[in-house]
């Protein structure tokens, strides 16, 4: 006998207008993440070491900020590197969100929906993530940008710091993404379906 099989995704909690990013920022690109998991080492590694001096060579004021607890060894010596700076813990990251220029995940290894992306839009960031990254996620609509290669992170990354009105565009839709997909209301209905169906027990 065949089940219905029923999904019930991430809930994010939605922003209120004034935690929304207004894209005022123009030089800061940031990556949030617990700072000791490894893929996200090896996220801001390959960032900071293929993309970032390109990236930074053709906009000289750019700053790359890595947001997380617990930064391993690895992590606190790309501070070391002239425009990045690693915090360690903050209070908040919304303050961050709300200065982002771009939101950068280059996963290039782990599995599922990223957190920290889902997030990031849902403040109404202007993201970019790899396929990796993107797992999980039914982008459809231009919601965050996808890269797949250096080349393309690099030629991605400077057409959106040179186009505000794309960065606004790109971060309206993906608050509007997790609104219709991830909010506590629909995260809620889709549970109260599976209770239904008597999918427990």
């Amino acid at each position: 006998m065949c089940k219905m099989i029923h999904t019930v995704g991430n809930m994010v909690k939605i922003p209120p207008e004034e935690e929304v990013s207004r894209h005022v920022s123009s030089g800061n690109i940031i990556f949030v993440g617990k700072m000791s998991y490894d893929p996200n080492i090896v996220a801001v590694t390959f960032f900071v070491n293929e993309i970032f001096p390109v990236l930074r060579k053709a906009y000289p004021g750019l700053n790359f900020t890595i947001i997380g607890a617990n930064p391993a060894e690895q992590v606190r010596r790309l501070g070391d590197v002239d425009g990045v700076n690693v915090t360690g813990f903050v209070e908040s990251i919304v303050p961050y969100f709300l200065d982002a220029t771009i939101v950068v995940a280059p996963m290039l290894t782990g599995a599922g929906i990223q957190n920290k992306i889902i997030q990031a839009m849902s403040h109404g960031c202007c993201v970019a993530t790899t396929p990796v990254g993107a797992e999980g996620l039914t982008i459809a609509n231009n919601e965050i940008a996808i890269y797949d290669s250096t080349s393309q992170w690099i030629a991605g990354l400077k057409s959106l710091l040179d186009d505000r009105e794309a960065r606004i565009v790109m971060g309206g839709r993906a608050r509007q993404y997790v609104i219709d997909h991830l909010s506590p209301q629909i995260i809620s209905r889709q549970f109260r379906d599976f209770i239904k169906s008597g999918g427990i027990g």
